[in-house]
């Protein structure tokens, strides 16, 4: 009896004691009827998170906090365990906040299961975020209204000082001087409102008058008003007369023939065509000068030597001239038959009363060039040579440099002929 009654005693106590164990770890939050799985989290600061704090998703209760680690030199360094139940599938994105759950500060996990695609299993790790708390989120709401406030604060003190500023000792007299001058100017309305009264009493009957004359000229009007239509009708006509006509095809024609001429005279500013050619370029001038003087050259030369173009034997013209190409006439004696003579044929580029030196820029750099000093003239030839055909053919070569160069005919150092 007594040994079967201390093993009974013996199982009541072990039931009891695995009782109190196992409501005190359920407590904890370590639940051995439930398969739950584990999660950790780690954060900077838990706001007064403790163990057996619940978990929840949407406000329920899915979870609760198993443990909590202190992790020295962690840059979190408070580390959570959760217990979470496994039916509950969270996800790499899900974020474990701490927040609030009721005015008096109890706390609580919130989770917000994300949309991440890679799935989490047991003691894997969560995101951990902290709320703030509730007089955080009156100073950061309230903050807006404090800066508004000492906004309007100072606003309300400079407008202060204006309104003092403006009512000090000076500007009440300007206002006092104001208020005089508002009170004179109304009396002087009045008296001004009176006189006008006055004025109107004693022109009544002229005013009488006016209006009888405006009415006057109201009938007259109205009596010729059939009159008055004829004159707008007429001007009407001529108006649709002149809007009918051509005045303004004429004057878009005129504009035309402007700016056609404009243009054409622009062109002829510009050197542009034969006419601007002619306007702005004078080598037609200088051409025209230059024939001119060869040709005066020419007709003195034909007058003074007829026998070099016109070769009549039964004619004796007499002395023969030499025209050189400043047109100036030289007399020569005829030619005297003289065996010992020698006769030579050069091209005459230049004529000078000054002498040109050798190397100048006037005689193009040319080589042997001979001078020759006659009637006050240095005369300045080239190609010296026996034959008139080959000196003529030399010619041709020099007129490119010396357009006016021309033959000469030497007997010893006299000239005794000119060719062109």
């Amino acid at each position: 009896m007594k040994t079967s009654r201390i093993i009974l005693i013996g199982i009541i106590i072990v039931i009891a004691i695995a009782s109190l164990v196992l409501g005190l770890n359920y407590m904890k939050g370590n639940n051995f009827f439930t398969k739950e799985n584990n999660y950790f989290v780690q954060y900077e600061r838990i706001e007064g998170l403790m163990i057996s704090n619940p978990v929840l998703i949407n406000g329920f209760k899915v979870g609760q906090v198993k443990d909590i680690k202190l992790l020295i030199g962690e840059k979190k360094p408070i580390l959570i365990e959760l217990n979470i139940n496994d039916d509950i599938i969270l996800n790499d994105s899900t974020v474990a906040m701490i927040y609030s759950l009721d005015l008096m500060g109890s706390k609580g996990i919130g989770l917000n299961i994300g949309h991440g695609k890679n799935l989490l299993t047991h003691k894997d790790t969560l995101i951990g975020a902290v709320e703030e708390d509730l007089k955080d989120q009156v100073s950061a709401q309230m903050l807006p209204l404090k800066i508004k406030a000492e906004d309007l604060m100072a606003s309300i003190e400079d407008a202060m000082k204006v309104v003092k500023n403006l009512f000090n000792k000076a500007n009440t007299q300007n206002i006092e001087g104001t208020l005089k001058n508002l009170n004179k100017t109304f009396k002087t309305l009045n008296h001004t409102s009176i006189e006008l009264d006055q004025l109107l009493s004693n022109s009544r009957d002229t005013l009488e008058q006016i209006f009888a004359n405006v009415e006057s000229i109201t009938s007259n009007l109205d009596n010729n008003s059939e009159q008055i239509n004829f004159i707008l009708k007429n001007l009407a006509l001529v108006s649709d007369s002149l809007a009918k006509s051509k005045i303004l095809s004429t004057i878009n024609n005129a504009n035309n023939t402007l700016a056609t001429t404009d243009s054409i005279m622009k062109k002829i500013n510009n050197g542009e065509g034969t006419i601007g050619q002619l306007i702005n370029n004078d080598t037609l001038y200088m051409n025209l000068e230059n024939a001119s003087r060869n040709l005066d050259n020419l007709l003195i030369d034909l007058k003074e030597n007829p026998k070099r173009y016109i070769h009549y034997s039964l004619f004796d013209f007499g002395k023969t001239i030499v025209v050189d190409e400043e047109g100036l006439k030289k007399e020569k004696a005829k030619k005297k038959k003289n065996n010992n003579k020698k006769t030579s044929y050069t091209i005459q580029i230049k004529s000078s009363k000054k002498r040109i030196p050798k190397g100048s820029k006037e005689l193009k750099n040319l080589k042997n060039i001979r001078e020759h000093f006659i009637d006050g003239l240095y005369k300045y030839s080239v190609e010296t040579n026996s034959s008139y055909s080959k000196i003529k053919h030399l010619r041709l070569n020099i007129i490119e440099t010396f357009p006016d160069a021309f033959i000469t005919q030497y007997v010893n150092d006299s000239i005794i002929s000119i060719y062109n």
